[in-house]
């Protein structure tokens, strides 16, 4: 049942990836919703050991560094005056490539530096959502590094989107 369930879930996230998003605010203010919910997390538990605090430097590192490689590969599409972001199979590998990180620290963790994070089982949630913000917000810094005029273009697009979505 677990396989089914997980592979389902692997092919939603993969058409994801592959589907063009409109470019909106939405887009860059996920992350930040999804740091500012797990500073808010964190800052409700005990004082965390150091290797939990290790852990979540690496995790916000290399998910950040693998978001840039990410948006290094994802394109932008112009539609009807309107602008989206791109899939890509490369951008999908690079996802998937992301998945074991989180599993390769832990382990690390554990045998290597005989330490056990604290941050697992039901507060694991914080670990994540700071993998997929780092991922995120290297993905569209990288989007900014290569469309510099993308920030003053994301008000326009919105604007435009919402007057496709008025003629439809």
């Amino acid at each position: 049942m677990f396989l089914v369930a997980g592979s389902v879930m692997l092919t939603l996230v993969l058409f994801n990836q592959l589907r063009e998003k409109p470019l909106t605010g939405r887009l860059y203010r996920q992350p930040l919703a999804l740091l500012i919910c797990a500073s808010c997390a964190l800052s409700t538990m005990h004082a965390l050991p150091l290797i939990d605090w290790c852990m979540i430097v690496a995790t916000l590192l290399f998910s950040f560094g693998l978001g840039l490689i990410q948006g290094r590969f994802t394109p932008l599409l112009n539609h009807d005056g309107a602008w989206y972001l791109a899939g890509s199979i490369m951008s999908v590998l690079i996802w998937f490539l992301s998945i074991p990180i989180r599993f390769a620290l832990k382990y690390v963790s554990i045998h290597y530096l005989a330490s056990t994070p604290s941050l697992n089982g039901s507060s694991s949630f914080i670990i994540y959502f700071i993998f997929v913000a780092g991922f995120l917000l290297g993905r569209y810094s990288m989007l900014l590094l290569r469309y510099p005029s993308l920030l003053k273009n994301v008000g326009q697009n919105e604007q435009k989107l919402k007057r496709l979505r008025e003629v439809r």
